[in-house]
């Protein structure tokens, strides 16, 4: 069972940093600070769903991190 576990485990982490290298620079920089036009429009739809699967991949490491630590 443990060792099904550090395979997901594993498998959660090179997609992560997959899913991290594949989303798109936010382009705010030190725009953010006096106001930029991008904040008045809305996410562009590849990065909601980028978003998305980043932090459900995330919670699914955090899950598998803490049976790691926990199991013995």
């Amino acid at each position: 069972m443990q060792t099904a576990v550090i395979v997901v485990h594993f498998i959660l982490a090179f997609s992560l940093i997959g899913i991290v290298l594949l989303q798109g620079p936010k382009g705010e920089g030190l725009g953010a600070i006096g106001g930029s036009a991008r904040l008045f429009h809305g996410p562009k739809p590849r990065e909601t769903f980028f978003t998305r699967i980043t932090a459900v991949i995330s919670v699914l490491f955090v899950l598998t991190s803490t049976y790691l630590t926990f199991a013995r």
